[in-house]
């Protein structure tokens, strides 16, 4: 195969630019080392053995190559990050899923004096199997967020966030493209070095293109920091109320919900494993494998994916 050549050619001047080349921070740096460009380039090889996340779904291998150009500045009060990325892959037999996407993001963040935050905005152009609808399609992502912490007084921290999210599908008829506008506040309570006491209230409002949304309330509290002796993270439990309007047949929707190391609903597993090796400053490889099962009562649906990959990248 003419692109498996190309690949192994690829993968040798990895290997052979990341051993001969000494460290660098960054591939460009000027404005007295404040402002740094780097690239990265990537190739991998994946074996899927569940193409279109479905029951009758057929495997393939997966032959990727990524090119990204990053450039981020610290300087003053915010500091910068964005990309730009192109990632083009081919597969062994399904040549007609083949795809080459590009995707840009930019982030401002603050980090130093009362008030912390970061705006954030993204937009991607996604070929990938949907276990949600069990088919391989290809849309638009676009996102963006604002989010900010500033501390009242000694114990007491206010932090509130602002999104968007939207799907748009390309040549997908059968797909509803969708919005999400989310804005959340919180406020926590420093119980002790390592634990914070958390409430807070979500509001969110989804609209398809087909004429139908949902209106989304919810109230949580819970513990963030240190749960028990040598785990961290959050667990949060509430009430949630979400009420359809448009045209559907869905009634509002009153519940419990949970987040973070419990979950209301089940309807998948997932498991990972990754071996990386670090060269040096510009190499890196890793070996992946993952296993995914998704349930569901109808059959078409009820399928189990696993895939293993691997991977050579290099930095400058």
């Amino acid at each position: 195969m003419k692109f498996w050549r190309e690949l192994r050619v690829a993968i040798a001047a990895l290997l052979v630019t990341g051993i001969a080349c000494a460290p660098a921070r960054a591939l460009v740096t000027f404005n007295d080392s404040h402002d740094h460009v780097f690239v990265t380039g990537s190739f991998g090889v994946t074996r899927d053995s569940n193409v279109f996340a479905n029951r009758d779904s057929d495997g393939d291998f997966v032959y990727s190559s990524t090119v990204v150009a990053e450039y981020t500045r610290r300087a003053g009060w915010i500091g910068v990050n964005a990309s730009m990325t192109v990632t083009a892959s081919k597969f062994g037999k399904l040549r007609s899923e083949d795809f080459s996407n590009p995707s840009y993001a930019m982030e401002l963040t603050k980090q130093s004096g009362r008030t912390t935050g970061s705006l954030t905005l993204s937009a991607a152009r996604e070929s990938r199997a949907d276990s949600a609808v069990n088919i391989r399609a290809s849309s638009w992502s676009y996102n963006a967020g604002l989010s900010f912490k500033y501390p009242v007084i000694k114990r007491f921290t206010v932090a509130g966030s602002f999104g968007y999210s939207g799907r748009r599908y390309i040549d997908e008829v059968q797909f509803a493209n969708l919005s999400t506008y989310t804005a959340a506040a919180d406020l926590f309570y420093l119980l002790s070095n390592e634990r914070d006491l958390v409430a807070g209230y979500r509001f969110r409002e989804s609209e398809t293109s087909v004429n139908t949304s949902t209106t989304d309330h919810a109230v949580t509290g819970g513990v963030s920091g240190r749960i028990i002796k040598g785990i961290n993270g959050s667990v949060r439990v509430g009430y949630q109320v979400r009420t359809p309007h448009g045209k559907t047949d869905s009634a509002e929707y009153r519940a419990v919900t949970a987040s973070g190391s419990a979950s209301y609903v089940v309807n998948y597993a997932n498991w990972n494993a990754a071996l990386n090796y670090t060269l040096n400053e510009h190499f890196r490889a890793s070996l992946t494998y993952a296993w995914f099962k998704n349930w569901s009562t109808v059959s078409f649906a009820d399928f189990v994916r696993d895939t293993w990959g691997l991977t050579v990248t290099s930095r400058w």
